[in-house]
């Protein structure tokens, strides 16, 4: 087992052509946040901001696999598309008041009423550098679906409604980073701390999903262990379950 974890984690940190967009990413970033062009808080905002591309992007995959589908006889329509958007921005939009008003209370002079979610978002986005920084995070996002699932024709092998709760896990954990970085950010003002410790997290969770992705071997053994121990579930769901999730 310790071999294993090792050769793991060896993998998960290895740079190659499956994960070189998201080390040249996360170094565009520390580039503009060393020279003084953005702010941490800049960083830690743009970050919470790519929730919303995330969704976009995911509602796209969705659209693909419906259509693949009717095309080949399926009959599922586009509904559950405007289901899931609906949906998926009363999560964020739950979220967002949470996490503005966590930071109004640390004292922010940015968000002074964690309720008006339009009027913050707006905010956000004239803080500076801003426009760089998701442009940086929209180009990157748009590259891996445009390399993964539409490169390896991830639509042949999912449903609409399989993808409509991959992102959820995936954004509360970023949403948990993005709100631990800003508690070094408001409360220890620690700024520079808290946008490097984000793009560091964020790095390392990417270049996990990536690894579990393209190593089939990782997803073998992380389903047979659930398996073993949840005999109601067996192995090939498990790791279809966690291909979903890398999507």
């Amino acid at each position: 087992m310790e071999k294993f974890n090792s050769t793991v984690l060896l993998k998960v940190a290895r740079p190659d052509k499956s994960n070189a967009a998201l080390y040249l990413n996360a170094m565009f970033l520390l580039m503009l946040l060393a020279v003084g062009f953005v702010t941490p808080w800049s960083i830690v905002m743009a970050y919470f901001l790519e929730t919303i591309i995330i969704g976009i992007l995911n509602a796209l995959k969705m659209a693909l696999c419906v259509a693949y589908k009717r095309h080949n006889g399926g009959t599922q329509g586009f509904g559950i598309i405007l289901f899931f958007l609906v949906h998926y921005g009363f999560f964020v939009a739950i979220q967002s008041i949470f996490a503005f008003t966590f930071f109004e209370l640390g004292g922010s002079t940015f968000f002074t009423d964690g309720i008006s979610v339009l009027k913050n978002y707006w905010t956000l986005l004239q803080l500076d550098g801003m426009w760089l920084l998701l442009l940086s995070i929209i180009l990157n996002n748009c590259f891996s679906f445009i390399t993964d699932f539409l490169g390896e024709k991830r639509y042949l092998k999912f449903t609409a409604s399989e993808l409509m709760i991959k992102p959820y896990l995936r954004i509360f954990i970023q949403q948990f980073v993005v709100v631990l970085s800003g508690f070094f950010l408001v409360y220890l003002d620690a700024g520079f701390i808290a946008a490097v410790l984000l793009i560091v997290i964020r790095l390392a969770i990417d270049l996990f999903l990536v690894s579990l992705r393209d190593n089939s071997a990782s997803i073998d053994k992380m389903a047979d262990w659930y398996a073993s121990k949840n005999v109601e579930v067996s192995a090939e769901e498990v790791k279809k379950q966690l291909k979903i999730f890398t999507e």
